[in-house]
């Protein structure tokens, strides 16, 4: 009798592990404050905070990781992960996810030293130019074919932190721009400013390239309900917009 009670737990536990278990929702991202960091063993951030509250809502515990941008969309597109953030849109990116409405806005400027004289009206008033841009990043389409045009000298940056790099490579004159989305570098330039005062000679500049477009969650297309998810995402995001609250 004793040792049928162990089996008789067990038959009662795991329906209820198994039912626990399909309401996880697996997430990756990437380190991009001030939108998602990792903060004392936990993902924080802007966009952290909504995506918890929203899938919570839901019904649904989110289980978020933090990993280098390569390797999260790598997860998400496989199906390993359900859920990835925070992306632009992009053709090629539909075939592998559902996109979500805009979690916020994204505004991608360049930055450049204070002391340079360089304004821009057009891309090609930059022609001939250094231009540093992060190699995990998707840019607006007609900035990218504007330097496959090869109207620029391209620095391609693919380290662990590569918008930091940036900035620091135009604080020691080795890239003449860096295109940064500007509340994310701008971050990263009060920050740090302590550890590398240099980046207090690095600004913005005022004009945007491209169109705006939302930074957005998406789901897995491998996922069986990655659409449905979707959906069910963007109504409980709009219902939490709608409440002052939020």
């Amino acid at each position: 009798m004793l040792f049928r009670l162990p089996v008789l737990l067990l038959s009662v536990l795991l329906p209820a592990l198994t039912l626990a278990d399909t309401h996880v929702i697996r997430v990756v991202t990437s380190d991009y404050p001030p939108y998602e960091y990792l903060e004392n063993g936990e993902v924080r951030g802007t966009h952290t905070d909504i995506v918890r509250q929203v899938l919570s809502s839901m019904g649904y515990l989110p289980d978020i990781r933090l990993l280098p941008w390569a390797r999260a969309e790598a997860s998400a597109r496989a199906g390993t992960s359900d859920m990835i953030y925070s992306l632009t849109y992009s053709r090629d990116r539909e075939r592998h996810y559902y996109f979500t409405a805009p979690l916020s806005q994204a505004r991608d400027v360049f930055f450049k030293l204070k002391g340079r004289d360089l304004q821009w009206q057009k891309l090609d008033d930059l022609a001939g130019l250094r231009i540093g841009l992060s190699a995990a990043y998707s840019y607006a389409p007609e900035f990218m074919k504007w330097l496959a045009a090869g109207n620029a000298r391209v620095i391609q940056i693919s380290q662990e932190s590569p918008e930091l790099t940036g900035l620091r490579m135009i604080a020691r004159g080795r890239i003449d721009l860096f295109i940064c989305e500007e509340s994310v570098c701008s971050y990263l330039i009060e920050k740090h400013l302590s550890e590398y005062p240099e980046l207090s000679d690095v600004t913005a500049m005022p004009t945007t390239v491209g169109a705006k477009r939302g930074f957005r969650a998406a789901f897995s297309r491998q996922h069986p309900r990655g659409e449905a998810l979707r959906d069910k995402f963007n109504q409980a995001l709009n219902d939490l917009r709608s409440i002052d609250s939020y």
